[in-house]
């Protein structure tokens, strides 16, 4: 078992690895395949995820990410034969995710695509009722350009299929919103021009049919077509529904310490399907107790203060140092550094004896205080019976985060922010062993 001191100074001796900073790689390779298919915040780009199943895993084995997001880590292993499976507190995490990892016959969305626009060339007088919230982000001409190609969609009956077009549409409201583009926080952009939805739509839609037809082609040829792969809306810092010591690899990377408000910035297409139970069913809660399932977030500032032991001292020093600064920033901490202790918990149930957990984490500083994640991630595994396997520093260039804090509140900023302050140039790989 490691010590705090043990445990730091192996950080500190860390220098960034050229073979893990994928120096080569630029931002139209982390959208190969199925990646790009709908935006999503600090996604870990799947060269990192490639390595480790390769690696660490044989065909077949069992691959799990329980902090899932939009499913790089299903993905890479649907790819490389490995069955996989992947847990999220987010709807829309699921929803994006279950349409990346399912492939579709080239000629079936074709087909499909020709029936949809015949349903929304033969629409008229479609109206929705929406949330009011949906009339404050779309102006009247957009909301029903957007509702008819809803409709239209509504007509597909083959779930799989109307899933693809479902996400396509997720994918484009923040496009056809008052949305400021560039903002991580629910914005309006007052001089932003709204594009003509069926443009955006069809856009996006024959980018995605492109990507599906890649993938399709590659599982084909790799004979990885039927290869397991399912996506579950889970909180994960609580018991997840896998027997003990059934799962070969664990990869995955945690939200971030006071991070993006995943619910606000997913809030459109929740919004939008939340007030249609037909196909969403139990989505309407998210929307009218929106404030209770953002709380449920880890790394939401929204949660109410815990108790508990955070099973590392490094942690402890770093609340106490946010005490005296700000309270309300040290309960966020708190209650970030407890939720992973549950969620390492339970990753340490559902591993196999000798299995590998490979968490993929960055440090930051929030009022001139050094959150050191990714040590606070090595001391509360080892305190709870892994071992160190090997630590891992890597030069953040590719991870599709903001890399700008706000110096004075600690939160993620745009670049035009003056009182912005870069984080994240570094991130690591923490490899632990049951």
């Amino acid at each position: 078992m490691l010590t705090p001191i043990q445990i730091q100074n192996s950080f500190l001796k860390l220098r960034p690895s050229h073979k893990w900073s994928f120096y080569n790689v630029g931002r139209s390779e982390t959208n190969v395949f199925t990646h790009g298919y709908h935006r999503y915040p600090a996604k870990f780009i799947p060269y990192i995820v490639r390595e480790l199943i390769s690696h660490y895993t044989s065909v077949s084995d069992l691959v799990c990410d329980p902090f899932g997001g939009c499913g790089t880590t299903l993905v890479e292993s649907k790819l490389l034969g490995r069955c996989s499976i992947g847990f999220d507190i987010n709807p829309i995490a699921k929803l994006i995710t279950q349409t990346k990892i399912t492939p579709i016959k080239p000629k079936t969305l074709d087909n499909y695509k020709k029936k949809f626009l015949k349903n929304y060339n033969s629409a008229s007088q479609i109206k929705f009722n929406h949330h009011p919230r949906i009339n404050y982000w779309f102006d009247e001409t957009t909301l029903y350009e957007l509702d008819k190609i809803y409709f239209a969609i509504k007509q597909i009956k083959n779930y799989k299929v109307r899933r693809f077009f479902l996400c396509t549409f997720s994918h484009i409201l923040k496009n056809c919103s008052r949305w400021l583009m560039k903002s991580i926080k629910p914005t309006v952009d007052p001089n932003k021009i709204i594009p003509k939805p069926l443009d955006v739509f069809l856009k996006h839609f024959n980018f995605m049919a492109k990507k599906n037809q890649q993938f399709y082609t590659e599982l084909l040829k790799s004979k990885n077509l039927e290869t397991p792969a399912k996506m579950y809306r889970r909180d994960s810092t609580k018991k997840l529904p896998l027997k003990s010591n059934s799962v070969d690899l664990i990869i995955t990377s945690p939200p971030y310490v006071t991070s993006y408000e995943y619910a606000d910035l997913h809030q459109l297409s929740l919004l939008w399907f939340g007030d249609d139970p037909s196909h969403f069913k139990k989505w309407h809660r998210f929307i009218h107790q929106f404030n209770d399932f953002r709380k449920k977030f880890i790394g939401s500032s929204y949660k109410k203060e815990k108790n508990g032991s955070y099973n590392s001292a490094i942690a402890q020093r770093i609340v106490n140092k946010l005490l005296k600064i700000d309270r309300s920033l040290a309960t966020s901490v708190a209650n970030y550094f407890l939720d992973m202790k549950n969620a390492f918990s339970e990753i340490h149930r559902i591993l196999k004896p000798n299995a590998k957990a490979c968490i993929v984490i960055g440090n930051t500083n929030l009022r001139g205080v050094k959150i050191l994640n990714a040590q606070i991630v090595g001391e509360q595994m080892s305190n709870l019976g892994f071992r160190k396997v090997k630590f891992i520093k890597r030069e953040v260039l590719n991870k599709m985060i903001t890399p700008w804090r706000d110096s004075k509140n600690g939160k993620f900023t745009s670049v035009s922010n003056p009182l912005k302050k870069r984080v994240y140039e570094f991130e690591y790989i923490v490899i632990m062993r049951k």
